[in-house]
């Protein structure tokens, strides 16, 4: 359920979710005319059930995502990243993104959007970068609270106060998630990191025969090692992952090329295409041929 701030609706269903997104003529005057928010400006929140597929909000700035439920995923620059419980999706709102539900089970979720000339600082204070645009700040009932009151005030409307509230709250969320940045261990920094280099890869060599002790090798972990810290930090376990970027991978090749299936099949590592059409249809509920002419 969507409805502009400028709309007299009713409050909606909690189970159903609820966004809410600031007029673009209220965002350009009220950071023209109103110093308080000139750096930092929530300009959009939303609270989301069970999307097969987020439509992310328009115009510019910062998309803030952060999953409380379920998992969910993440395409950005033709890589494709998993989004867990606790986890947070930082991406500009002028980069191409694709976001989805992983699995049959709820995916529950709140987003923020963020504008102001303070953005590109408070996204270098996050760390995150295109490559790896999801940090994981976990679970935590006070980060969750902040998005809900961002969301609350939005929701009451798009006067000054308001738009002061809940960019204040913004600003405030901002700040924990940095300091939850800053106090990462090294140690476990340096496990995101080669948890993150072994999808990159995974990426990039979908058409050979991968293997988690050959990922392994590459972090230098042990195989059982390796496949407890990837499942931790994914929600599957390294041969999961791969069908998953492999079956997105060839959603991607069906809507952009005229590659046959065979073709594609053989680009991915399935020299049977049958056996990638099983998969296929397993993943999508379509075959390839059918996905395609559905556009």
């Amino acid at each position: 359920m969507k409805r502009l701030m400028n709309e007299q609706s009713p409050p909606a269903d909690p189970s159903r979710g609820l966004e809410i997104e600031v007029p673009p003529a209220v965002v350009a005057s009220a950071s023209r005319s109103q110093p308080l928010l000139r750096g930092l400006l929530a300009a959009g929140a939303g609270y989301c059930v069970n999307r097969n597929r987020f439509q992310r909000p328009p115009g510019g700035g910062l998309l803030l995502l952060y999953c409380i439920r379920g998992r969910g995923w993440c395409e950005t620059d033709r890589r494709l990243h998993p989004i867990c419980p606790g986890d947070l999706l930082v991406s500009p709102l002028d980069r191409p993104l694709r976001c989805g539900a992983r699995g049959s089970a709820l995916w529950t979720f709140y987003w923020v959007q963020a504008g102001g000339a303070l953005v590109p600082d408070y996204t270098r204070a996050l760390a995150a970068s295109p490559g790896q645009p999801v940090r994981h700040p976990g679970q935590e009932l006070q980060i969750t609270r902040l998005f809900g009151e961002v969301l609350e005030a939005l929701r009451g409307g798009s006067s000054f106060n308001r738009l002061l509230h809940a960019s204040s709250a913004l600003a405030h969320l901002l700040a924990l998630l940095i300091a939850k940045q800053t106090e990462r261990s090294p140690a476990e920094s340096d496990t995101v990191r080669k948890v993150a280099e072994a999808i990159i890869h995974m990426s990039d060599h979908l058409q050979e025969r991968l293997r988690v002790p050959g990922l392994a090798r590459l972090a230098g972990l042990s195989p059982a090692y390796f496949g407890e810290l990837f499942k931790a930090q994914t929600g599957c376990s390294p041969r999961e992952y791969l069908q998953l970027l492999r079956m997105h991978r060839a959603c991607q090749m069906l809507r952009e090329t005229n590659w046959s299936v065979k073709e594609i099949s053989d680009r991915l590592g399935y020299h049977d295409p049958f056996h990638f059409s099983r998969r296929f249809k397993a993943f999508e509920g379509l075959s390839p041929t059918q996905y395609r002419q559905r556009g």
